[in-house]
């Protein structure tokens, strides 16, 4: 991804679909798999009640209700740099990745109508490369997107433009990683300007199970700014593309109950700082050849409680409610926050 700090902000004002294959550069003798040890984090989660600046008091923002936010400070230097991020159907249990290759799991806590109060459990461990090193350490080092099938756990590893495919077990995510075979153009995108949008097609999909994977942005020699995607280890592989829309780049995705596709974006520029919108997309216009397009949601920049927003998860509340979770990504700075931001979405 396009790394943007707080630094820069403030100067100018975050199960087997497809058949798996080992990289050739894994193929010869690797060395003993090390042991990647779960650590308890503390994590101190600060409410705040108001999304925008000017009037706390304001809730309503289009179709979404902003319910309140968290400020997150873990106790051990690898907590931070939320890339991508999974939601179970309480709204509550979560597992996520750091762009450094780490696992964080943990359970969102909330109040009985869904208003977050905190974290708890919160555990992180470093994700193992297919050589069974330590992944920050190897060329897999920058871990983007994630999605889940059953048991399995898949990451978009950004640069090397690669899926890798992990187990869920009873301990939580881990096991030594396996290498996705990628589709024809994965591996054509800008070093860190590649996947950083995955999941997987939903049931009432003609392309259901399906993955999907959308890149950051354009690659730089590109015949248009459109930013490509693909739909891979189904019955119906191909490529399509979405819109490119006021510089916006792509980093994360979502689906409604109903199948929809909602898309995460982030914008800078050193004049207005960070930014970030939801687009959402029909699911019946999402097929190969297509030009991907939707309503927006909602945008938002510095006037807002916002920062580098990477992680969106959507869950339906048991009450008909549609909430939005979306977590940012600090580039481990000082100068950057780690957010939680909780919206309720009216349909």
């Amino acid at each position: 991804m396009a790394r943007i700090s707080r630094r820069q902000v403030l100067a100018g004002l975050i199960a087997g679909a497809a058949a798996p294959s080992f990289s050739p550069a894994f193929a010869q003798t690797a060395p003993p798999p090390q042991t990647f040890a779960w650590r308890n984090v503390n994590v101190r989660a600060d409410v705040f009640t108001g999304f925008q600046i000017s009037d706390p008091t304001k809730r309503e923002f289009g179709p979404l209700s902003f319910m309140n936010g968290l400020e997150l400070r873990g106790d051990v230097p690898e907590f931070g740099g939320l890339s991508s991020a999974i939601i179970g159907p309480d709204g509550a249990g979560f597992i996520a990745i750091t762009d450094h290759a780490h696992w964080v799991t943990g359970r969102l806590v909330a109040d009985a109508i869904g208003y977050l109060t905190g974290m708890e459990n919160v555990r992180i461990s470093a994700m193992q490369a297919p050589n069974g090193r330590r992944m920050k350490d190897t060329r897999f080092f920058d871990s983007e997107g994630l999605t889940r099938i059953g048991n399995r756990l898949y990451v978009s590893v950004e640069r090397i433009h690669q899926i890798v495919r992990f187990e869920l077990g009873p301990n939580g995510p881990g096991g030594r990683g396996v290498v996705m075979q990628s589709p024809e153009g994965f591996r054509g995108q800008k070093s860190n300007q590649g996947i950083e949008a995955l999941g997987v097609m939903p049931a009432s999909s003609r392309h259901a199970g399906s993955f999907i994977a959308i890149a950051e942005r354009a690659p730089p020699n590109a015949e248009s700014d459109a930013i490509p995607g693909w739909l891979f280890g189904g019955a119906q592989p191909g490529r399509f593309s979405v819109r490119r829309k006021n510089d916006f780049d792509v980093t994360d995705l979502g689906f409604l109950p109903g199948g929809d596709l909602v898309i995460l974006e982030r914008h800078y520029s050193l004049l207005w700082g960070a930014a970030f919108r939801l687009r959402r997309v029909p699911l019946q216009s999402i097929a190969p050849g297509a030009t991907l397009d939707g309503e927006t949601l909602i945008e938002a920049n510095m006037a807002y409680h916002v920062d580098n927003m990477e992680a969106l998860m959507i869950h339906h509340a048991a009450d008909g409610r549609v909430i939005f979770t979306l977590m940012s990504d600090n580039n481990f700075s000082v100068l950057q926050r780690n957010l939680v931001l909780r919206f309720a979405y009216r349909e």
